[in-house]
């Protein structure tokens, strides 16, 4: 039986499971998402670039909530390596150029822990272009 055109169709609600939440971009993150991006971030504290390199390359084509943080904790990781190698090269000459690596890599740390604890929870942010420049896009 047709439905008469002026006749508005219903509005499906999803309930979701728990474990999952809607992110801002996509849907729901699933917990093998949230795992891949919270490696890419936490994984700096040992390998640098190292797994966000490997999350962005393995996950890009599988899941965009992997790829949209593994892109982040790479472009962080990458804006952080430039900015401590000019800063301890700079430091030849001036000593506060320490000091700015050593800010610089504290507060990239500082945002690793805020997203590590964000991407946990399945939500979708973006770090400031200030500090992750978007060298990958």
């Amino acid at each position: 039986m047709p439905r008469h055109p002026r006749q508005p169709r219903p509005t499906p609600t999803v309930q979701l499971p728990d474990g999952y939440a809607a992110g801002s971009h996509g849907g729901p993150t699933t917990p093998d998402e949230r795992q891949w991006a919270l490696t890419a971030y936490i994984g700096q504290f040992l390998l640098w670039a190292l797994p966000p390199l490997y999350v962005y390359l393995t996950k890009k084509n599988r899941s965009a909530y992997a790829r949209h943080h593994g892109r982040q904790a790479l472009n962080l990781a990458l804006s952080t390596g430039i900015v401590f190698g000019v800063s301890v090269f700079l430091y030849q000459w001036a000593d506060f150029f320490l000091w700015i690596a050593a800010g610089w890599v504290t507060l990239a740390m500082c945002l690793v822990v805020f997203s590590a604890t964000k991407v946990n929870r399945g939500d979708w942010h973006r770090l400031p272009a200030l500090l992750a420049w978007p060298i990958i896009k």
